[in-house]
């Protein structure tokens, strides 16, 4: 059986050649002090540049020891929002051509995600026509804010229609920014910090109306969804009981569920079976985080230990992210195209 990781990173070389010769004045840049390589960027720790980051052939090898056919590749956070919205292009442009070049030689076993300069809508807007239209990457992959501003503010609803408009999906992770000071200690920012970010992520733009306006918007959410599954009940309950939030969007938060997909990199069998069991197996999707130190040893072996039946096992590893991503011959969209 086939298994498709819609979560991992990678960072091809003309991106990183491109931080390193001009990030210098943003904060960025590669330290060669240490036995590998770091790649610095503001707003996040040092990622050791280790050949599954960036040599095709050994994430190849990584692919093979856990079984996983094909996976999709993105950039990770703090993604190009810290650089000047000139850099930012400039390296948007580089991580998606970079990508683009690898899924050529690799088709069978790469697909790649594009990054967007948020800090600049507009041209955000011109480089994911780009990327998908005339690189072919297959969504547009963002974080849940950008310098403070949640994606459910208005000033990104440009981005968010031109993912509908071109029928691809919008991969969403978590960032750094509520509760920073309370999360700076012992790993918190990630461990505690980014579920909480990515379900307070999807609550804001269920109640921003913005998926009542675009109908076709799909979004796939790294970690499971954060904690949003384990708290979809509250959400339910306080939308029953406060007449402001009915008011607000005409359906109740679970209501807006076919637009989201949720991957399984949640770290536990109990908590990935509960959020199979709260939003379908229908929903689900095969991710590692790959190649970080967070990432998912065995994602294929603990998809299989949950007990699904051979179709539900089937369709989170492979044929929900296959109808996503475009990969049958057919159209991604399983909303439809417009907006």
């Amino acid at each position: 059986m086939s298994a498709i990781d819609v979560h991992s990173h990678f960072f091809p070389r003309e991106f990183v050649q491109l931080i390193e010769r001009e990030g210098g004045p943003d904060g960025a840049g590669v330290r060669r002090d240490e036995e590998v390589p770091l790649l610095v960027m503001p707003g996040h720790p040092p990622v050791p540049l280790v050949p599954e980051f960036v040599d095709p052939e050994a994430r190849l090898s990584y692919m093979e020891a856990r079984g996983i056919s094909l996976q999709a590749l993105s950039l990770s956070p703090p993604m190009v929002y810290w650089a000047s919205p000139q850099l930012g292009v400039r390296l948007a442009r580089a991580f998606n051509d970079g990508i683009a070049e690898l899924c050529a030689a690799y088709p069978d076993r790469f697909v790649g995600i594009a990054t967007l300069p948020m800090q600049d809508v507009p041209a955000a807007v011109q480089e994911g026509e780009r990327a998908v239209g005339e690189l072919g990457l297959r969504g547009v992959y963002l974080a849940t804010s950008t310098n403070g501003h949640y994606l459910d503010d208005t000033r990104f609803e440009p981005v968010w229609r031109l993912a509908a408009n071109l029928g691809v999906p919008v991969f969403v992770h978590p960032t750094s920014h509520m509760g920073e000071a309370v999360l700076s200690r012992f790993h918190l920012f990630n461990t505690i910090g980014f579920p909480t970010e990515t379900a307070a992520f999807v609550a804001r733009l269920i109640y921003s109306g913005l998926l009542d306006r675009l109908k076709g918007v799909r979004v796939v959410l790294a970690h499971g969804g954060g904690v949003f599954p384990f708290l979809l009940g509250r959400l339910e309950h306080a939308h029953r009981s406060r007449r402001e939030l009915r008011e607000t969007i005409p359906r109740p938060p679970s209501g807006y569920l076919q637009h989201f997909y949720f991957d399984t990199v949640v770290h536990g069998d109990g908590a990935l079976a509960y959020v199979v069991r709260t939003v379908g197996a229908e929903r689900m999707v095969l991710g590692s985080d790959a190649p970080y130190d967070m990432a998912d040893d065995d994602p294929v072996g603990r998809v299989r230990r949950l007990g699904l039946t051979e179709s539900e096992e089937r369709a989170v590893l492979a044929e929900t992210a296959r109808r996503l991503l475009g990969l049958d011959g057919a159209a991604s969209g399983e909303l439809g195209r417009k907006p």
